[in-house]
């Protein structure tokens, strides 16, 4: 199944935005189709009777503020926070109802490192709050096909998907004090997930491409974490097929962030956009699994106020199909 010219697993789940509220609330879509990208949705969904199933981890390397940068900046009158670190472990399922349509679900576990803050009212403190871990927020979909040109090797999709209110909103920092809504797995609200794929193949060269677009909704504390836009381009090339098949990818991700809302009042240190490029492989055997990796250097991050920017983010996947 995971010959090239078969049905492999390529679970897609799109993690970090500019802001760090979306780095701590991954959201995006599950697009699962034939050898070729990692983030990037292809277009092909899982073949009838298939059943998916993806374990994948995500290191995410933040541009910490140092204590003394974290009081320099509440001096000059705004609150401010820092992560040096992110970590998802994610589980992903899918399943192919027809040839044309598919579903799939995907539920993280986040944890949160470092978390540190300053305020405007009292800019000489840092207040070192620990990590924040936890579940974080169900999420499915379903993919259809609905542009198939066998003569072209071009297909095209659709994909739904929604967030669900299912992670910890509750979780507490080392004094026992409630993490705010952006530290927190779970966002406690809705989100509703539309976007497009579209793949063409030329023999050994893939070429995949998506736009998603994810509503935020109010959720926990009274917090809009903002709407969430993604857009992809991917090359994969099959650079050897025997005894196993290997994928070498880029792909360029991009990712804007709407500023998120507390109680009705934005967040200018919120919010934003960034560009990675994401070189990566994938390795096919045993004719059901598949392993991939997938390194994503930032190229350009345009940032809202006072942020950590983001220096590294790697996922290592592992999949089989049943």
């Amino acid at each position: 199944m995971l010959k090239k010219s078969g049905l492999v697993i390529a679970i897609f789940s799109i993690f970090i935005l500019s802001s760090n509220a979306a780095a701590h609330h991954p959201t995006g879509g599950a697009g699962l189709g034939k050898t070729g990208p990692v983030r990037t949705i292809s277009a092909s969904p899982l073949q009838r009777g298939v059943l998916a199933l993806a374990l994948q981890t995500e290191f995410i390397d933040l541009d910490a503020f140092s204590d003394d940068e974290l009081m320099e900046i509440a001096e000059d009158g705004s609150d401010v926070h820092s992560v040096d670190s992110i970590h998802h472990s994610i589980f992903s399922m899918g399943h192919g109802l027809t040839d044309d349509l598919s579903v799939s679900l995907k539920i993280p576990y986040d944890v949160l490192s470092n978390i540190r803050e300053a305020h405007s009212d009292e800019p000489d403190e840092v207040h070192d709050h620990g990590d924040s871990k936890g579940i974080g927020d169900l999420t499915v979909f379903g993919q259809y096909r609905f542009v198939k040109l066998i003569d072209l090797d071009i297909e095209s999709s659709l994909v739904l998907g929604l967030r669900m209110p299912t992670g910890r909103t509750n979780a507490k920092d080392k004094d026992g004090e409630r993490f705010e809504a952006e530290f927190q797995p779970g966002s406690g609200a809705w989100g509703p997930i539309a976007g497009i794929a579209a793949t063409k193949r030329f023999k050994a060269l893939s070429l995949d491409a998506d736009l998603l677009y994810t509503f935020a909704t109010e959720g926990t504390q009274e917090t809009d974490l903002g709407d969430l836009f993604n857009y992809d381009l991917a090359v994969s090339y099959t650079a050897l097929y025997k005894p196993v098949v290997l994928d070498l990818i880029v792909e360029a991700n991009g990712e804007w962030k709407q500023k998120q809302e507390i109680d009705g009042v934005r967040d200018d240190n919120s919010g934003g956009t960034v560009i990675f490029i994401s070189p990566g492989m994938r390795l096919s055997f045993f004719n059901n699994w598949t392993a991939y990796v997938s390194a994503g250097f930032p190229v350009a991050q345009d940032l809202n106020g006072e942020q950590n920017e983001t220096d590294l983010r790697v996922l290592l996947g592992l999949g089989v199909g049943l």
